[in-house]
């Protein structure tokens, strides 16, 4: 659902980009963003939602940040 949401969102913010990190790989990373449970997502660089968000929150999130 995450993924298929921004894949969505490209078509109205072409300069959309995404990574997944494994925490098992880097747990520094983790340690950045205090990220105490998978999933987490981080939207230039601030820790936005832990957990799955509701699709229409992710949504919402994404635009307000690509305006």
């Amino acid at each position: 659902m995450v993924v298929r949401t921004i894949e969505e969102l490209r078509q109205e913010i072409p300069d959309l980009s995404w990574e997944e990190i494994s925490l098992a790989e880097y747990p520094e990373v983790a340690v950045k963003y205090r990220v105490m449970a998978t999933p987490a997502i981080a939207i230039n660089g601030v820790l936005a939602f832990t957990g799955v968000p509701k699709e229409s929150d992710l949504r919402r999130r994404l635009l307000e940040v690509a305006r």
